[in-house]
């Protein structure tokens, strides 16, 4: 289960603005019909919506006040959580502080910011310890790795280790 809400925040990392030039290539028909459903209750001025899906989730890909969003529905078509792009600085300065002094050979490439659905059981990441439902993830490369590396930031600012990208 891990490793399907793994792929799913990956995906959300290597996600290109493609999207934003109608150059996205999901299949319509893979989203649940509930998802759809709930999609339309939970965003209900979002006009253009493109869907994936994989094994657990539907994922909605859509804009929403200028912001490239991605909403996960679990197979009841109830919203699992969201991700969108935030700037680095967003993050707590206490993190950023941390960030800069324990991997300052590394460069930011992508900072997200995952909602969870706390009502919502069927999280995307159920093995990761949530004490907020607002978490993010920063991707980080250094010149020598092949891989960016992913660090979970919670809104204390408490950093950690989370993944290496495959």
């Amino acid at each position: 289960m891990k490793k399907t809400g793994l792929t799913i925040l990956m995906a959300a990392l290597i996600c290109t603005v493609s999207f934003a030039n109608d150059s996205h290539n999901a299949d319509k028909q893979k989203a649940t019909f509930m998802a759809k459903q709930d999609f339309q209750s939970d965003f209900p001025n979002i006009k253009t919506v493109q869907w994936r899906r994989d094994q657990q989730y539907s994922e909605a890909i859509f804009t929403k006040d200028g912001t490239l969003m991605h909403a996960f529905y679990d197979w009841d078509g109830q919203l699992a959580g969201t991700t969108h792009d935030v700037r680095y600085s967003d993050l707590p300065e206490s993190a950023r502080k941390t960030i800069a002094k324990q991997y300052k050979d590394y460069t930011i490439e992508r900072t997200i910011v995952y909602n969870d659905r706390e009502e919502n059981l069927n999280d995307l990441f159920p093995l990761v310890p949530y004490e907020s439902n607002i978490n993010y993830f920063v991707s980080l490369k250094r010149n020598d790795q092949r891989e960016p590396l992913i660090l979970q930031v919670k809104p204390d600012g408490e950093v950690s280790f989370f993944e290496m990208m495959k």
